[in-house]
């Protein structure tokens, strides 16, 4: 038979005080006397109670819970971010409550359901985003930061890598590498991030007068990077560098070159990634990457979340070049 989990209810009958005195000790606000607090810290670790920060958010408005919604669980930069986050905000005294929204369900669809929880603050780490999001968490007074992202409206803060700096960097990396046909193979194209670097890699090469790069876009996919690759090499088997939105389409595109188109990589094609997540430094791939400085974005953004005082702010960090065996030497 399940035994009856305790309530504050409980432990102020047991302890033979007030149910707002349980109430007071649980929150750390407001005096009580050392003999009142001393009979309730016995009754809780003789009944094993333990507080419910969910109820206790319901009832006091705002909970000690900061929600992490995410739409891209499945990209292995993603992870590592979730990991990271969830440390910082331990270390913090916050407690996590993850949202993934599984397609068809959008980031946009779960945000009802996450202010149900009266949560103290959310983090949205997904680059493909409308502001109705983070439009819903400002108008329900809910601090919002957008990770990876940044909004092109005024509402909530926004962390992000310099993407355009990033695409600048990856066009000069390749050209060093002693490429002279460029090609962009891009993720989903409404994403800040992949329209940001997509943007910074033409900027660069319109500079040096030239020609636009041939350009496919979907998916921030191995599947895709595997299968665009294919072909932008058919039509354009003049392509010897390839700038990939992010390293899993990096990784597809590496293994495209090699094992159906017969390229080797990087003598034939070089191939620069973005985000440095784990599959960058495999050994099977050595991808040449931008890696995106996460913890620096992490501290910043706990910084942003938790400062009620600050207005909106959009900041952009800058991304480190990181020479792998993807792309030849300079």
């Amino acid at each position: 038979m399940k035994t009856k989990t305790p309530t504050q209810k409980d432990v102020a009958r047991y302890a033979g005080v007030s149910q707002a005195a349980v109430s007071r000790f649980v929150s750390g606000k407001g005096a009580l006397s050392d003999e009142t607090r001393q009979r309730i810290v016995k009754v809780i670790d003789q009944v094993n109670y333990h507080p419910d920060p969910l109820a206790r958010g319901l009832s006091s408005g705002r909970s000690n819970i900061i929600a992490i919604v995410m739409a891209s669980i499945t990209n292995p930069w993603y992870p590592v971010v979730l990991e990271l986050i969830t440390r910082e905000l331990h270390h913090l005294g916050l407690q996590t409550l993850l949202f993934n929204a599984s397609p068809p369900q959008t980031v946009d669809d779960l945000m009802p359901l996450v202010l149900q929880y009266r949560v103290r603050g959310v983090i949205i780490t997904t680059a493909s985003l409308d502001s109705a999001a983070a439009e819903r968490c400002v108008q329900n007074d809910v601090p919002v930061v957008m990770f990876n992202r940044y909004s092109q409206v005024a509402n909530g803060h926004s962390i992000s890598t310099d993407n355009i700096g990033g695409g600048r960097m990856a066009a000069d990396a390749l050209l060093r590498a002693g490429c002279r046909r460029l090609a962009f193979v891009g993720g989903v194209p409404t994403a800040s991030t992949n329209r940001d670097r997509r943007g910074g890699y033409e900027q660069r090469l319109e500079e040096l007068r030239m020609a636009p790069p041939p350009t496919l876009e979907y998916a921030f996919t191995y599947g895709w990077g595997f299968e665009a690759t294919q072909k932008l090499l058919q039509r354009h088997p003049d392509i010897d560098g390839l700038f990939c939105a992010d390293d899993e389409i990096a990784s597809g595109a590496i293994d495209a070159l090699r094992h159906v188109l017969g390229r080797r990589v990087p003598e034939d094609v070089r191939v620069f990634g973005f985000d440095d997540h784990p599959v960058a430094s495999n050994a099977a791939y050595a991808i040449t990457t931008i890696r995106q400085p996460v913890e620096e974005m992490i501290e910043a953004a706990m910084g942003l979340l938790l400062d009620a005082e600050r207005g909106n702010e959009h900041r952009l960090l800058q991304g480190e070049l990181i020479y792998r065996g993807s792309t030849l030497p300079a």
